[in-house]
């Protein structure tokens, strides 16, 4: 069974042993660090996991911390929308966890926000990724060419978006 929680000061050693990974941190946003240290762990569980309103919740299986995933509004025009991402350990890759997770917090965020749009952007080689929002519903709205600049290289950025059903 896979549930959402928050994220509580005894997850430290265990969010860095899952994240301390370079095949974990590989096409997650530059605001994650690798190696993952204790102090990050420490900054992200008191500060990092509510900046800027975001919402973040362990991804748990059977009680077990495999992983987060995290709704981030936005501001001004696009108030309307959130950006959401999500990372597995390792071990954990392959076995419809992250579909599961992201599928109940998109379903948080419609229901419990005020948003009406989810977009996630994926770097181009990440294609277990687009295949895991594409299975909840979300569908590529566009490809940015060189979009990010990471480890050395530019990666094109795939944008995936869902929108909230909205009756008429």
């Amino acid at each position: 069974m896979i549930t959402l929680r928050d994220y509580v000061a005894m997850d430290v050693a265990r969010l860095v042993e899952l994240a301390s990974n370079p095949r974990v941190t590989q096409y997650l946003i530059y605001t994650f660090p690798y190696p993952y240290t204790r102090q990050d762990a420490d900054l992200w569980i008191a500060h990092g996991s509510m900046a800027n309103g975001a919402v973040t919740k362990v991804i748990e299986l059977q009680g077990v911390f495999v992983g987060s995933v995290a709704i981030t509004p936005q501001a001004g025009w696009k108030s309307h929308a959130a950006e959401i991402g999500y990372w597995l350990g390792e071990a954990y890759w392959g076995q419809g966890i992250a579909t599961t997770a992201l599928s109940q917090m998109s379903a948080l965020a419609f229901s419990n926000t005020q948003c009406t749009k989810l977009f996630a952007p994926v770097l181009g080689p990440n294609k277990a990724s687009m295949r895991v929002l594409e299975k909840c519903g979300y569908a590529l709205e566009g490809i940015f060419k060189n979009d990010v600049y990471k480890n050395g290289q530019f990666f094109d950025g795939h944008y995936f978006a869902k929108h909230k059903a909205m009756g008429h």
